[in-house]
This record gives C-alpha cells, sequence and structure tokens, in this order.
C-alpha cells in the first residue's frame, strides 16, 4: 500500500510539473508571437530601395521617382532610387534577386527588360516567370506609328498596299534590336504578310534625322516623342498601336480602327520583387502604389510623358506579365531573332 501510495503521489507530481510547463510553454509562444506581430507590423522600418535597370531621365527612372517620392513622404525611413543600368535590365534584376525577399528591395521593370528580354538573351542567371513576382502595373506608354512625308500613304491600309507592291523597298526604324518597337515592327510585318527590311538604331532619337529626309519610311516610337515631330510637320503619324486612342493625339487612329486588330501592345511600366515575400508585405506595396498613381498630380506628371496609370491586383499583374512573356516569344521565334 505505501508504494502504491508513493507511486501515486509520484504521478500527481509529474503531472503538476508538466502542466505548469507546458502553461509556461504557451506563455513564452504568446510573448513570442506578440514580438513578431509587433515587428512586422513595423515594417517598414528602414529605407525601401527601387532599382532602376535604366539610366536617370528615363520614364522607367521618372516613374520610380514619383513612387519614391510619394510612398517616402508616408514612410517614415524613406525610400531611395538606385539605378542599374545595362544588358538589357538583366543586371538590375539579378542585383534584386541577391537581396532578401522581405519587401525592402523593389524595382521597376518594363514589357522590354521583363517579358521580352528573357526570349532574346541566353544563360540568364535567373527565371523570370518563376523568379520574380509582379507586384503592380504602375503606367503604360502606347506607341505611336510615325512616318516619312515621304511616304505616299497616309493610312495603314494604303501602306500595306504600297508595301505589297514593292517588296523590300520601304523599311522600318528602331531603337535597336529586341526593343519592343522592333518587335512591333516584325508582328505588323507577320500580320500584314509583307516584306519590309528593320533598320536598328541606337535610340529613337538618332532615327529620327534619317526619318525626316526620308531615308527611312516609319517606326513605331512612345507617343510623346512621335508626336512631336507630327506637331512640328517633320513626320505624320499613321496609327496608335493601342486599345483606344490617345488625348494627346485623339484624331489618330488605333490600329483595330485602321483594320490590324490586335496589333495594340503598349510599353508598360511595372514594379516587380523576388518571389517568396510575405503576403502582407506585397499587399502594403501593392495598396501604396495603387494609392499613389491615383493621385491628380502623379496623373498630370504621367500624362505629360505620354503614359496612362494602370494600377490593380498583383494577380491582374501577373496574368498579364505571363501572357505578354508569351506572345513576344512567339514573336521573337518566327522572325528568328537572335541577340547572344
Amino acid at each position: 500500500m505505501l508504494v502504491a501510495l508513493g507511486l501515486s503521489i509520484v504521478f500527481i507530481c509529474a503531472a503538476m510539473i508538466a502542466l505548469r510547463l507546458f502553461r509556461l510553454f504557451c506563455a513564452i509562444v504568446i510573448v513570442m508571437a506578440g514580438c513578431f506581430s509587433h515587428a512586422r507590423a513595423a515594417w517598414p522600418d528602414k529605407p525601401i530601395r527601387i532599382i532602376v535597370p535604366f539610366p536617370p531621365g528615363s520614364a522607367s527612372d521618372l516613374i520610380a521617382r514619383v513612387l519614391a517620392d510619394k510612398m517616402g513622404a508616408k514612410f517614415s525611413a524613406g525610400v531611395i532610387v538606385d539605378n542599374r543600368p545595362g544588358a538589357g535590365g538583366t543586371i538590375a534584376t539579378a542585383e534584386m534577386l541577391k537581396s532578401p525577399r522581405d519587401g525592402y528591395t523593389i524595382m521597376t521593370g518594363t514589357l522590354g527588360t521583363h517579358a521580352i528580354a528573357p526570349s532574346l538573351y541566353h544563360g540568364l542567371p535567373f527565371d523570370p516567370l518563376k523568379d520574380l513576382l509582379p507586384i503592380s502595373i504602375v503606367a503604360e506608354v502606347p506607341l505611336l506609328v510615325v512616318a516619312t512625308r515621304e511616304l505616299p500613304a497616309n493610312n495603314m491600309a494604303e501602306l500595306v498596299k504600297l508595301a505589297q507592291e514593292k517588296p523590300g523597298y520601304y523599311t522600318y526604324a528602331s531603337p535597336g534590336n529586341g526593343t519592343l518597337n522592333h518587335l512591333m515592327g516584325e508582328l505588323f510585318k507577320q500580320t500584314a504578310k509583307i516584306d519590309m527590311p528593320h533598320i536598328p538604331y541606337k535610340g529613337g532619337a538618332l532615327a529620327y534625322p534619317d526619318m525626316i529626309a526620308g531615308r527611312v519610311t516609319l517606326m513605331f516610337d512612345p507617343i510623346v516623342a512621335g508626336i512631336a515631330q507630327v506637331r512640328a510637320g517633320k513626320l505624320k503619324a499613321l496609327a496608335l498601336a493601342a486599345p483606344r486612342r490617345s488625348a494627346i493625339a485623339p484624331e489618330v487612329p488605333t490600329m483595330a480602327e485602321a483594320g490590324f486588330p490586335g496589333l495594340d501592345s503598349t510599353l508598360w511600366i511595372a514594379v516587380f520583387a523576388g518571389t517568396g515575400m510575405p503576403a502582407d508585405v506585397v499587399a502594403r506595396l501593392n495598396g501604396e502604389i495603387n494609392a499613389v498613381i491615383q493621385a491628380p498630380e502623379v496623373r498630370e506628371k504621367f500624362a505629360a510623358q505620354g503614359a496612362l496609370p494602370v494600377g490593380g491586383s498583383p494577380a491582374e499583374a501577373g496574368a498579364r506579365f505571363h501572357a505578354d512573356t508569351a506572345r513576344w516569344a512567339k514573336v521573337i521565334k518566327d522572325a528568328g531573332i537572335k541577340i547572344d
């Protein structure tokens, strides 16, 4: 009996100790959870860096600086812009992906650097579709089809007829191989089934003297640059490669209105992060970006660059990113475009 009573006392004591240890463990977990929640709620508690894959003064840089200015005013730690140009945006992207996926390093990217470049450059140190997380499509810039005034055509249908009558005679310029301007020209050729040689330049501005002189026929170029030449009487506008007409040039028909539906890819600029970023940080960044681009003064700044604010959810940005990647990969393959 004494032995049994002793064992019972031992078991009871052990159970009470275990219960106390369990309560202590629960208390520690609750305290740690509270500390973790407090730390997460404090985000951001240090500067956010926006990497830009272009030099200062580019459209992507200007948009990044607008975001940095407006978001920095709300975040006490501030937002800084870090320009890392070169190699079609791959240098900037690789730099971002080296950083922790905590929301403190993000980047701007364009249709060209993120949806087109992967099909042009081989041996990239990352997989864009797996490693990149689109947070928001910030803005888009439509491309204007401008032509030399020497061209005996005033719309796209007349241009196609001329090109069919003289294969290889008419040409189109671009700011360089693999740019959206180049690929839009190739897509137009494929759709219209015409032979129109491509003349690449080292920047769109360098192509304009030859176009004005009539040595090159036409070019797809951002609307602000193109319409300035049209307003000056040096070139003529044939169509706008966008889903709808632009307030900057409401008289210019879209490609669909000109008889070429589907040729309406705009040059978008988005904010990207690396995959694996906490969902609440992604949601916070997305909400802040959407709020910034809806402000009247920001919309005015965008309009001055011919850009339209887009916004939307990360899911919508991701869907557009994946769709455009697939679309231009096909154009590049069909045209046999290679950049090594």
